[in-house]
């Protein structure tokens, strides 16, 4: 039997399904989108806006972060559907940069190689990018908005969402990723100490659903608040791990080797091993600058 593509979360919120990207469409009089996954799904996240949506668009894009798999189809699908972007100032100055966007494009290549997709299609530079900050209201509707939270950490560039009033909260990856396992993967990339703080942040907002950008969204204020608390052990556990290692080494990318072959051997979020060695020296790094080099 045929999956349906698409699911209502709650209220006019839709999730569309994919089990390492899934996207968030909220309906009404303007259709909005959370993040853009990957180039390789360019084609498919249009097939299920279709099914969705049928004659109507997308007429905004929230982006959380301005990594590559949360950009990647944006340039496409904008060209189709002709939606303004929201994002953070870092962010829209990120996709403003001719370097970034062939950074962002290479890794999107590499992934499409990994799917066997051999289409000519590229990454390039979005357009109609407005940059929000922290406490700025979005209005949707008479009776929803969207509230910014800026929650850097993983990237410096990261924002939060929060749709009012049905208390459902776009981390990004502010939050950590939750493997099929149960397992929470950290990924403070830019910073311990701001990812920690946001993830503190984000525990006192109370959301009643978590909408995370890979393999799954969370129900319920209780389970939210065990997820978010979790993800802070979690973070503070591998900043221990890290630590402990950096006692033997400095060497970064070797230590960033082990923890990928032990943690990273069979990830449900598949991806060019490139960007996952990227993503663990980074965190690898912000440990010893955070937390050594300043003792």
């Amino acid at each position: 039997m045929k999956r349906n593509p698409f699911s209502n979360l709650r209220a006019n919120v839709y999730a569309l399904h994919d089990a390492m990207f899934p996207l968030y469409v909220i309906r009404g009089g303007q259709n909005l989108m959370i993040d853009c996954s990957i180039l390789a799904k360019a084609k498919e996240i249009e097939g299920k806006l279709q099914d969705l949506l049928g004659k109507e668009k997308i007429d905004l894009v929230l982006l959380t972060h301005s990594h590559y798999d949360h950009t990647g189809a944006c340039s496409l699908l904008q060209k189709k559907y002709g939606f303004e972007i929201i994002a953070s100032k870092r962010t829209k100055e990120i996709l403003e940069n001719d370097k970034a966007i062939e950074f962002i494009d290479n890794l999107n290549q590499k992934f499409k190689a990994i799917l066997n997709d051999h289409s000519p299609s590229t990454f390039t530079k979005p357009e109609h990018v407005r940059g929000v900050g922290e406490n700025e209201t979005i209005q949707i509707s008479d009776s929803q908005s969207i509230e910014v939270f800026e929650t850097p950490g993983h990237t410096r560039c990261s924002v939060s969402f929060l749709l009012r009033p049905e208390n459902i909260l776009f981390p990004g990856d502010a939050a950590g990723v939750i493997e099929k396992s149960g397992k929470i993967k950290p990924l403070f990339l830019s910073s311990y100490a701001l990812y920690e703080q946001s993830l503190k942040k984000l525990i006192t907002i109370k959301a009643e659903v978590l909408a995370l950008p890979h393999n799954t969204a969370i129900k319920g204020e209780k389970k939210v608040q065990e997820f978010l608390k979790s993800s802070l052990r979690e973070t503070q556990k591998l900043k221990e791990e890290i630590l402990a290692a950096l006692q033997n080494t400095t060497d970064f990318a070797l230590i960033a080797e082990n923890i990928l072959d032990r943690e990273y051997m069979f990830p449900n979020i598949m991806g060019p091993r490139e960007a996952l060695l990227i993503n663990i020296t980074a965190m690898v790094k912000s440990i010893f600058y955070e937390f050594v080099k300043t003792q």
